[in-house]
């Protein structure tokens, strides 16, 4: 009896044996995780090195180019059917003198240049009478009465003429001419008491480099760009001279001056054709008595 329950017993520890190395039931598998498609990487972005400048610093570090400037509008000379539209080149048509009235007002760096006059020394007369200052290439000349005159103006003012110094620039074709219409501080010395006869043309004598600086005197302007010389266009055409365009900038306002600044130039007819054309002239010059004799005079002594 002992020994049947010794085997029962053993059959008992056997099954469970059995049962433990079998171990638990497993899981079902689940599905793998769907894959997302790699998100692209983008690569570092390269470091700047020392020797090599950064693209955005040279772009900060380089100055922007200067624009160009903007042209006036072609002068339009006074009562033209029509002008011209090329601005360079010969043309048969007077574009300038225009009326001043219809001109653009200036920019102010379209101001006579200051640093140009303030370099300027002493001219000398040429053969047509002219000023010429050899130390900056500008000449002056001045006119025996106005020519870009107001779209309303009927006839000349007596006592004023017209002064126009002519600035080279990098077309000689297309020079810079400043100037505007002038009166004497002195009234009594731009009026003549008879019909004037023709100057005498003083070539080689000096003239004074203070009569650019009354340029700038000027606060206001109108300009107009690729004229013509205001001599009549017939005289230009027949001269060959009429493909000279230059720009003009002419005072708003009279300037007043020391005539004595004009004493050696010769006065140039003044040509309106507004105004019929070449007029008689009504700004004429009382010279003093001759500067070396002014001199002598001075230095007399007294008796």
């Amino acid at each position: 009896m002992h020994r049947k329950l010794q085997c029962g017993f053993g059959l008992v520890v056997i099954f469970l044996a059995a049962s433990c190395q079998k171990g638990a039931e497993p899981s079902p598998a689940l599905p793998p995780p769907a894959l997302s498609a790699p998100a692209e990487v983008s690569p570092p972005a390269p470091t700047p090195s020392a020797s090599a400048p950064s693209a955005v610093g040279s772009a900060a570090s380089a100055p922007a180019p200067a624009a160009p400037r903007a042209a006036y509008p072609m002068c339009g000379g006074q009562k033209l059917p029509a002008a011209p539209r090329a601005r360079a080149g010969a043309v048969s048509a007077q574009l300038a003198p225009a009326f001043l009235d219809e001109m653009s007002a200036c920019r102010a760096e379209d101001k006579a240049p200051a640093e140009i006059i303030e370099r300027t020394t002493d001219g000398t007369i040429n053969e047509k009478g002219d000023c010429v200052f050899a130390s900056s290439g500008v000449s002056c000349h001045y006119h025996s009465g106005s020519e870009f005159i107001a779209n309303e103006t009927t006839k000349q003012t007596p006592g004023q003429g017209e002064l126009h110094c002519i600035f080279p620039s990098s077309d000689p074709k297309s020079p810079h001419v400043f100037g505007g219409h002038v009166t004497c501080r002195d009234p009594a010395q731009g009026m003549a008491a008879s019909e004037p006869g023709k100057h005498e043309v003083k070539a080689g004598a000096s003239c004074s480099a203070a009569l650019l600086s009354q340029l700038t005197q000027c606060t206001s302007s109108r300009c107009c760009d690729d004229g013509t010389l205001t001599n009549p266009i017939a005289d230009l055409v027949h001269e060959g001279r009429n493909d000279v365009r230059p720009d003009f900038r002419i005072c708003e306002s009279a300037l007043t001056i020391d005539c004595a600044l004009l004493a050696n130039l010769t006065a140039h007819d003044a040509n309106s054709p507004a105004l019929g054309g070449i007029v008689k002239p009504v700004f004429v010059l009382k010279h003093p008595a001759h500067p070396h004799d002014k001199k002598v005079a001075t230095h007399t002594p007294a008796p």
